[in-house]
Order: structure tokens, then sequence, then C-alpha cells
């Protein structure tokens, strides 16, 4: 009797073992969101920050619109948002993206002016679900 319940319970292992794999794949693939893209600073314009770049100098801000120009291994860009375009470093944070004039992306970092020209010191990318570092 005992014999039948072992031989019995070695063959259900293989199925039980199928069914917690899968549960753990839908499990994971449940809770697995792609990260939510930042909101825009508030009223905060390329165009403004042009105009008084040591206004905005050491703030960190959230800033969204197109990529008018790229460099060829992904390290800067320029940002054009329809008020002006902004030089967009990722370099000095050591990371790049690939290729993507024309997208539109929002940019995490902070304004730096360097002879008097404000740059944004990238500390995040965001270009649809995608996220870069």
């Amino acid at each position: 009797m005992q014999d039948q319940y072992h031989k019995k319970t070695v063959k259900q292992i293989p199925l039980m073992l199928a069914g917690l794999i899968l549960s753990a794949v839908i499990l994971t693939g449940c809770t697995a969101q792609p990260a939510p893209a930042s909101q825009q600073t508030p009223g905060v314009t390329n165009g403004a920050i042009i105009r008084s770049p040591d206004a905005f100098e050491g703030k960190e801000l959230v800033l969204s619109g197109k990529i008018a120009t790229e460099c060829g291994s992904g390290c800067w860009f320029l940002l054009d948002d329809g008020t002006g375009t902004l030089y967009v470093d990722l370099a000095k944070n050591n990371f790049a993206i690939p290729q993507m004039t024309g997208a539109t992306v929002v940019v995490k970092g902070v304004i730096r002016v360097e002879n008097g020209d404000p740059k944004l010191m990238a500390t995040n990318v965001t270009a649809g679900s995608k996220s870069w570092p």
C-alpha cells in the first residue's frame, strides 16, 4: 500500500514543479511595471532657462521635448521643447542613449551654467517605456 502511494506521489512531482514555475512567471509578469515617466517641472521651459540661466543654476528639473541633434555615441543631445534648444550632457553621469533623433523624451537633471551657457546634466532619460541609465 505504501509503495503505491509513493509511486503516485513521485509521478506528481513534475506536475507540481511545472505549476510552481508557471505561477512564479505569472506573478512576476503581473508585478513588473514599466517605470512611469517623470512629470515635467511645472512652468519651466528651455526658453526660460536660456533667458535666465543663473536663476536655474544648480536646480534639479524635469524637462521634455524632442531630440533635435545627438552625438554619434549618444553621450549628449540637444533638447527642443518649442521654446528653445538646450544642451543635455549624459557623459558627466556616465551613461549614453541609443540614436533617437526626433524622439520625444523626458529628461531629469541639474542645470549647470558654463561660460554663460546653461546645460542640463542629465541623471535620467525616458522615451516611452524605456529609461536610461
